[in-house]
């Protein structure tokens, strides 16, 4: 994951990073399964929402699943700025 590229009002961030899900899933499945891969990987993050996934090319992923490019808003409890 990324460093925040800026705030979004009071308590929201938009980051940018990485997820995997099956290749199956299209729509609202697919970008349910992505918010929850970034929550397992951020369990910082409350409240997660994806804004954008971009499927990539990345031949890394597990059989059956495919990578994206994801941009996210959350909130982040922790973070003190």
């Amino acid at each position: 994951m990324r460093p925040p590229e800026h705030n979004v009002g009071v308590s929201w961030t938009r980051y940018t990073g990485r997820a995997d899900a099956d290749i199956a899933l299209d729509g609202d499945a697919l970008h349910a399964e992505l918010e929850d891969r970034i929550r397992v990987d951020n369990p910082r993050l409350t409240d997660v929402r994806l804004e954008r996934a971009t499927a990539t090319e990345a031949f890394d992923a597990e059989p059956n699943r495919r990578w994206y490019e994801v941009t996210y808003l959350a909130e982040d409890p922790e973070d003190n700025s």
